[in-house]
């Protein structure tokens, strides 16, 4: 007989579905980490302004330094390698070359055993507007629940979609395509959708379809709000 996958407790669940400000996501943050034996979370947006890649630390326990001193950049990039297999910091062992051969995601991997981060998992996180990256990690080999995970990344999904006001406004550039800016940008100078369909070679209804799917992607409930947050991202 199949055994039940392991999930997280009704409380931490309880707690995600009331979820709306920044303290209520830490808080459940913390949760889902403790519930899988971790001892750290953060949690990183993959986010483009003009066209290039700024990763965002939207919510972490890691201590200020560790933050700093590695980047949100290198962040990114150990995610992307964590994930789903995890990775284990063992000591830094020098190549054959000596110490001026050690590669840079080495002595990455070195800092972070360093600052207490001996094993880390990255779950992925996705919805309709934005891609997440939740990093768990912790002081010692094997300490994380393996057979939890798959519950904690859904959990942060359902998590990541509840409305969190301003917490993610400036994801704008990332989900936007070059037409749905277009159009944005253009109704937001005060023309009407027939007005951008001449200017852009199209039909209104294709604008108007342009408009709807900005709208959904920055979490927008219409056109004017989906304007604003486009304007504070830097987008338009």
């Amino acid at each position: 007989m199949k055994l039940p996958r392991p999930t997280l407790s009704r409380e931490t669940l309880a707690a995600i579905r009331q979820a709306q400000d920044r303290e209520q996501l830490t808080d459940c943050l913390g949760r889902i980490a403790r519930e899988t034996g971790a001892s750290h979370y953060l949690l990183l947006l993959e986010r483009h302004v003009r066209g290039k890649s700024q990763p965002l630390v939207v919510a972490s326990n890691w201590i200020f330094d560790a933050v700093q001193t590695i980047g949100a950049e290198a962040i990114e990039r150990l995610a992307h390698a964590a994930a789903p297999q995890g990775v284990s910091m063992q000591a830094l062992r020098p190549s054959p070359g000596g110490a001026d051969r050690i590669s840079a995601d080495q002595r990455l991997r070195e800092t972070l055993r360093r600052l207490g981060h001996v094993e880390l998992h990255a779950l992925p996180l996705r919805d309709a507007s934005r891609r997440c990256h939740l990093l768990l990690s912790c002081g010692t080999t094997g300490a994380i629940d393996l057979a939890m995970l798959p519950s904690a990344q859904l959990a942060c999904c359902y998590l990541l979609a509840r409305p969190f006001p301003g917490l993610f406004d400036d994801q704008a550039d990332e989900v936007l395509s070059d037409r749905e800016r277009e159009c944005l940008y253009w109704v937001a100078e005060g023309k009407t959708a027939s007005e951008v369909a001449m200017i852009l070679g199209v039909t209104a209804n294709t604008v108007n379809s342009y408009l709807s799917h900005a709208i959904r992607k920055v979490g927008a409930s219409n056109r004017a709000m989906a304007i604003a947050t486009a304007i504070r991202a830097g987008v338009i």
